[in-house]
């Protein structure tokens, strides 16, 4: 088996759109079923980035554009896991889901937060809908890195 570092790029990007999509649809189940605001993160990072003035509606957050940016991130991030993986499989996928989910609420949510006009999100992005929305965004997460590291895993063994 060849190490998660040398699998192709083209499978990396396919691996990142993958895992992005599947992450989003476990958001969508997972918002009514635990009663989150939906659209209340887009909004923040509309807000954060210039690009809203409050007003943006959670439809037009969830938008083509923010789509391609939500599915832009999920690939580089499936580059920074290619370079860091030892292995890759959902199990190490998992826990580099829960770091990149780490990183963002701790680091990227407040830079976000300072840079715009929207109110802080709070700690580990409880400001969101409460505990609720942070977990759903773990949980996302989760998913997200589970599947990055199992597709990748699949790669590495045909490799």
């Amino acid at each position: 088996m060849a190490p998660v570092r040398k699998v192709a790029t083209a499978r990396v990007v396919t691996a990142g759109l993958v895992a992005g999509l599947v992450q989003i649809a476990t958001v969508y189940v997972l918002q009514p079923i635990l009663g989150t605001q939906r659209g209340a993160f887009s909004r923040f990072v509309a807000d954060g980035l210039g690009m809203g003035d409050g007003r943006i509606t959670a439809q037009a957050a969830m938008s083509i554009g923010g789509l391609a940016a939500l599915l832009v991130a999920a690939v580089l991030w499936a580059f920074v896991y290619r370079a860091v993986a030892p292995a890759g499989n959902a199990v190490t996928g998992m826990a580099f889901g829960l770091a990149v989910w780490v990183a963002g609420a701790l680091v990227i949510l407040p830079l976000l937060s300072a840079a715009g006009a929207a109110p802080s999100p709070g700690f580990l992005g409880t400001g969101f809908s409460g505990a609720r929305s942070a977990l759903v965004a773990a949980l996302a997460h989760l998913v997200y890195g589970g599947v990055l590291g199992g597709v990748l895993n699949g790669a590495r063994q045909e490799a």
